[in-house]
């Protein structure tokens, strides 16, 4: 990158930072100013075998005559993210810069790719400093080693008059740096005296392709690349409001950007897990110092406005960042623009260093970066649809940042322009007036379509949730090892003689990663309790964060548990802190009778109260059923379901937001005891649950959560396999049932079965469809979709039928809820699926709809329970642009898993 004379912006070491508080302000030697912000550790220990250093590799462009530039096919250094740059900050290209680029992995060489305009952003005394240079905005290759550029005309040929100075940067994040936890100790930052750095030369740049001109940031995974935090904040278990008090802002001059660090303030709002600079890798040689503003009156959204960030998944987000930050290095900014970025998965992260909780000022929104918040969504929303994820993600950053300032998500508030109106794109004169919501777009004050045509009209949303008391809640999360891709829990409650066991399979960017598993019984290190005959441990799971760290915790019914008092199956819930899963918890029943209770029958997770940690809830299915409700800090919800004593069976939960009002509910799904399904609503609230009614739709075997109909609630599945417990047809059935500001409602409720048009095959008694519901979007249309199981199906080929052999069907979401039209019906006889029907394999015994490799698209997982007599598979179908990628499906039995012998894998999975 180009390097100007400038202060360095380096981090002290953990020793030399200890005497230092957060906020102070000291003199060092020659007057200069050490900043007192917040910072993460960072332990040599933490370097990872075969990282590699981020590094950007700059080739200048060939004189092609005429003014025309270009760059003819070559090979390069390793890159991952390209972007062209040239000397004059004012000047344009003339045409439209393309780059291909030679995948690393294949060889292959890619189409055209765009490279998009991008105006500098930054102003004030940043813009008054910085050597800047014109530039693209940079473009996600994926791993790369060779290369071409062109600047084209309309007509297609070489454009003329190109800006002189033109060179391509070959952006290497290197690798993610290792990390044990979330750190959040103080720290502090010093300005070393008179420190200075080689000027800039923009003539200087080789043709070379494997020579780079510029020093490569420091390596994300050693010790000396710890970079800004946040200082601490306010306990989460505080009861913050549920909405920020309204404030009238009148207009006020032009603000001054300081170099005096304010003291950070408490928010009334509970802060979010965000993944720190230091653990997404970010290198540490700014450009520069941190300036602040006085507060935070206003939050802009922006999207990072390239097409090659849709394709991205979330556990390259990254890697992504460090060449957003690499590419702002080039452009001359201090360090990335954003204060915060996130994704379609909803990660949050730390973008410009300075002091998450303090009102750093960004290079976001020229004119306008002081006394403003700068979020930006990774993606090009004017293509891509934003995920529910990632916009409760900018909601959250939104409500904790303004709750420190008691500014209303859904005011208004009057900002002064900074800059000249033209400048990079800004709309309004220098010292002029203007009236925003608090949360308003970029393209609101500047000459761009940015955040994009479908981001901008979620802003009304982004600002409703950031008012509600969903702002304070705990983002919902599969992902333990916080990778950024969710992963996969298969419970085996009938392992080693009804012992039980859990086998987690990581999520990957290739989809499940069996060689990364993970096996726990009640025998394994750190996991309270000891395994015994009859426990069935693992009969239930959930995942959710229980303790706020941005890591998914694992909870485990064991129904089958006695008590060291004598009761014989009074059960347990075991929590399993993440990302080691060797720490946690174990807790029986209480307040209802305790021999026999079985709790733990079911379990499910989510944040009833809203305080920032997930909250558990399980049922026991005797003596009449049981409920339970553990809370943050272990304050206790409990109660029985009926007024039986007799066994209830085939418990089931969900959670979700029926009613939209920020607080996660719990949908029971049971037989009671006269063998009628059942389903209790249990509706979350400030105090917890409350247990609010049996709906009069009928229960059946398993039950699901999710936004079918795309309105903003959560509507509730019930598979109802049995017409005996639910009035199903023999077959068996699928049901959604709507969620609505008041519950549920049978109004729009929809009901899909075999002989629904649309669907494959046809309803035959016994099938059992049903047995097994998931919920998710598949194909990315803003339609949760449902995957529901059929184990009981029959299925004939070469003549020879293979009764129980199972198959699964794929319903789809629409505006109007569940439908049969499009349906996808997948089995082991499905062309291009691995392996072949057998008898008793019961296909869809358990199936789950849960994007396992973090391109946004849910993707399928298949129990199959009875495989290789009992031993059980799990099938795995990827989806893709086109659909399902039936032909990259993958099987994992106990070879890959380690599953005991006679497991029944696949018999349970979560999510």
């Amino acid at each position: 990158m180009s390097r100007r004379t400038t202060h360095a912006y380096k981090p002290l070491s953990l020793k030399r930072r200890a005497w230092i508080t957060v906020g102070a302000v000291v003199l060092g030697g020659a007057g200069i100013v050490t900043y007192a912000v917040a910072t993460p550790s960072s332990d040599p220990a933490d370097k990872a075998a075969g990282s590699r250093k981020a590094a950007t590799h700059t080739l200048k462009l060939k004189d092609e005559g005429s003014g025309r530039k270009g760059l003819p096919q070559q090979a390069t250094d390793r890159f991952s993210a390209v972007l062209l740059t040239w000397s004059d900050p004012d000047a344009k290209p003339k045409g439209t810069p393309e780059v291909r680029y030679r995948a690393l992995e294949t060889g292959k060489w890619s189409s055209w790719q765009k490279l998009p305009d991008d105006p500098f952003s930054a102003d004030g005394k940043e813009a008054e400093r910085a050597g800047t240079r014109g530039g693209t905005a940079s473009v996600w290759t994926g791993d790369a080693d060779g290369v071409q550029v062109r600047v084209i005309g309309t007509d297609g040929t070489p454009a003329k008059g190109q800006p002189a100075g033109m060179d391509v940067r070959l952006l290497d994040p290197g690798t993610d740096p290792v990390t044990k936890g979330h750190a959040t100790e103080p720290a502090a930052y010093a300005l070393p005296v008179e420190e200075t750095t080689p000027a800039a030369t923009d003539t200087a740049t080789p043709a070379d392709p494997t020579t780079t001109n510029s020093p490569a940031p420091t390596d994300p995974a050693t010790s000396d690349s710890a970079t800004p935090s946040d200082s601490p904040v306010p306990t989460d278990t505080a009861s913050p409001a549920d909405t920020a008090p309204a404030t009238t802002e009148p207009p006020s001059p032009t603000p001054s950007p300081s170099d005096t660090v304010p003291a950070p303030r408490p928010s009334t709002v509970v802060k979010p897990p965000v993944i720190t600079q230091a653990e997404w890798g970010a290198s540490t040689d700014y450009d520069g110092t941190p300036e602040y503003g006085t507060e935070i009156k206003a939050a802009v959204v922006h999207h990072t406005g390239v097409d090659s960030d849709n394709t991205l998944s979330c556990g390259e987000s990254r890697a992504r960042l460090r060449t957003i930050q690499q590419e702002h290095f080039s452009r001359g900014f201090f360090d990335i623009g954003y204060n915060f970025v996130v994704d379609r998965c909803g990660q949050i992260f730390e973008g410009r260093s300075g002091g998450m909780d303090l009102p750093v000022i960004g290079a976001h929104d020229v004119g306008f970066n002081t006394n403003t918040v700068g979020i930006s969504y990774i993606g090009n929303y004017e293509t891509a649809k934003p995920s529910r994820a990632g916009l409760e993600a900018i909601s959250r950053i939104v409500a904790w940042k303004f709750g420190m300032y008691g500014v209303d998500p859904n005011g208004k508030v009057t900002l002064v322009s900074g800059s000249a109106k033209g400048q990079d794109g800004n709309l309004v004169d220098k010292g002029t007036s203007i009236t925003l919501p608090t949360v308003f777009g970029h393209r609101d004050t500047n000459a761009t379509a940015c955040p994009g045509a479908n981001l901008y009209p979620k802003l009304a949303e982004i600002r409703r949730y950031a008012a509600s008391a969903g702002k304070n809640s705990a983002i919902p999360t599969a992902d333990f090892n916080r990778d950024g891709v969710s992963d996969l829990a298969a419970g085996t409650p009938k392992a080693s003689g009804g012992v039980g066991s859990v086998t987690l399979v990581p999520g990957g960017l290739n989809g499940p990663v069996p060689a990364s598993k993970v096996s726990l019984t009640q025998n394994s290190a750190g996991v309270p309790g000891s395994s015994e005959a009859g426990d069935n441990w693992g009969a239930a799971t959930a995942w959710g964060d229980v303790n706020g760290d941005g890591y998914a915790d694992l909870a485990v019914g064991a129904p089958g548990e006695d008590d060291t008092s004598g009761n014989t199956d009074r059960g347990s819930v075991t929590v399993l802190y993440g990302p080691a899963l060797n720490t946690g918890l174990s807790y029986a029943t209480s307040t209802v009778t305790a021999a026999g209770a079985k709790l733990g029958s079911a379990v499910t997770a989510g944040d009833f109260n809203a305080d920032g940690k997930a909250d558990v809830f399980a049922a026991g299915t005797g003596n009449g059923g049981n409920w339970n409700a553990r809370l943050t800090g272990g304050a206790t919800q409990t109660g029985t379901l009926t007024t039986s004593t007799s066994a209830i069976a085939y418990a089931d939960a969900a959670t979700g937001d029926f009613n939209r009002d920020g607080y996660a509910d719990v949908a029971l799904n049971y037989r009671d005891a006269g063998g009628i399904g059942r389903v209790t609503w249990f509706k979350g609230g400030a105090s917890g649950l409350t247990k609010v009614s049996t709906l009069s739709v009928k229960g059946g075997r398993s039950i699901a959560a999710g936004d079918v109909n795309g309105n903003g609630y959560d509507d509730l599945v019930i598979g109802q396999p049995y017409t005996s417990e639910s009035g199903a047809v023999s077959g068996g059935q699928v049901t959604m049932v709507p969620g609505t500001s008041t519950g549920f409602t049978t109004t729009g409720m929809t009901t899909i079965q075999q002989d629904t048009t649309g669907v494959p095959g046809a309803n035959e008694s016994g099938d059992a469809l049903g047995s097994s519901v998931s919920v998710g979007d598949y194909n990315l249309d803003g339609y949760a979709d449902v995957l529901a199981g059929a184990p009981n199906e029959d299925i004939t080929r070469d003549s020879v039928n293979r009764s129980n052999a199972g198959t699964a069907l794929l319903l789809k979401g629409s505006s109007t809820g569940l439908t049969g039209s499009g349906t996808i019906a997948v089995s082991q006889d499905t062309s291009g699926v691995p392996g072949n029907t057998e008898t008793d394999d019961k296909l869809g015994s358990a199936v789950s709809l849960t994007d396992l490799s973090g391109y946004g698209r849910t993707d399928l997982t298949l129990g199959t329970e009875g495989e290789d007599g009992g031993d059980g598979i799990l099938l795995y179908v990827p989806s893709n642009s086109t659909g399902l990628g039936l032909t990259q499906g993958a099987v994992y039995s106990k070879t890959q898993l380690g599953t005991p012998t006679g497991a029944h894998l696949g018999q349970l999975l979560t999510p």
